[in-house]
């Protein structure tokens, strides 16, 4: 389950660091101009699902649910996987509570027919909640990676 989570963390993270990088700058570059611009007329919205949807939380998240379940006994191995799990699931929470509804302007309506200050203002709101979630989550893939570096317990040698 190890070895699941630190590929699917590992592939997340990379694709969140692409994102921030190359897309975010693309669509929140002169809002709400360059936000109507984008989500209007390209299939980011569909595309975007395949990597970060709901499905890719799961298959991220359960291996590493798997893990912690596997490893509560080791107490070393408990640590480190139950700070990626809380970090994990903090994530899942604010991207459902307050991500998703600042998407469900930007994003499907293309900033709708909101004022410019408002666009802007959730295009801020949205980058400062994505450069946190991307901070918890790296620090969930350090711990995971953490827990992955120590020795199997014991137990499990034989």
């Amino acid at each position: 389950m190890l070895w699941l989570t630190v590929i699917g963390l590992g592939t997340w993270a990379g694709g969140t660091l692409y994102q921030m990088l190359v897309i975010v700058p693309i669509w929140s570059g002169s809002p709400p101009d360059s936000v109507r611009s984008f989500f209007g007329s390209t299939d980011y919205n569909r595309t975007i699902w395949r990597f970060f949807g709901p499905p890719f939380m799961l298959a991220r998240g359960l291996p590493l649910l798997a893990a912690l379940l596997a490893g509560w006994p080791f107490r070393i191995h408990r640590r480190a996987l139950l700070v990626a799990t809380v970090g994990m699931v903090f994530n899942v929470i604010l991207t459902i509570a307050y991500i998703y509804p600042i998407n469900a302007v930007l994003f499907e309506q293309a900033g709708g027919g909101r004022a410019a200050g408002e666009v802007q203002a959730m295009v801020d709101r949205w980058i400062l909640a994505d450069r946190f979630r991307f901070a918890v989550g790296t620090v969930s893939f350090l711990a995971v990676l953490v827990a992955f570096r120590l020795p199997p317990p014991r137990a499990a040698i034989k």
